[in-house]
């Protein structure tokens, strides 16, 4: 069982905890969403397992919850190491964007690293497949329904952020 901090609707601590998927209206979770980029510019995704409650059999980017007393990028660095046997370099990884769900705030990181997908040791339970892919490949997944919905509501903004950043 995962426990996480509840926070309200300004990312304020709320003194209490849950199990993650104990979801209560104007209570919020905190997660992450991270993407390993590689120099030639493609993305790091994975394929959710079957059994995943949320968007099965779909390829989707590493990410999780965020647990109790965790920061997120903490977080970000965990999820890597549990469904991917990876260890990123702190160095490599940045905050590229926030925004809030109905029952969560989500932080979406950025990971620049070359690393060879025959050496991930992948978490059986969570991840079934994983592969290199382009902004355009992912896209493509997205309008064929093969990549979870969670990433449609903010990736167009995610890779402008890259190209463009303030």
């Amino acid at each position: 069982m995962e426990i996480v901090d509840k926070l309200d609707n300004k990312r304020r601590p709320l003194n209490k905890t849950a199990e993650r998927h104990d979801k209560i209206e104007g209570e919020y979770q905190q997660s992450v969403h991270t993407w390993i980029q590689n120099s030639k510019g493609e993305f790091l995704i994975q394929k959710r397992t079957p059994n995943k409650r949320a968007w099965p059999n779909m390829w989707s980017q590493t990410g999780g919850a965020v647990d109790e007393g965790e920061t997120t990028l903490q977080a970000a660095l965990r999820e890597c190491k549990e469904e991917l046997g990876i260890d990123i370099n702190p160095n490599n990884i940045e905050l590229v964007m926030t925004f809030r769900r109905k029952f969560d705030f989500v932080d979406v990181w950025l990971v620049k690293q070359d690393i060879d997908i025959s050496e991930l040791v992948l978490q059986e339970d969570e991840v079934a497949d994983v592969k290199w892919a382009t902004v355009d490949e992912i896209r493509n997944l997205m309008k064929s329904d093969k990549l979870a919905k969670s990433i449609d509501i903010y990736f167009d903004m995610f890779i402008n952020l890259l190209k463009y950043p303030f």
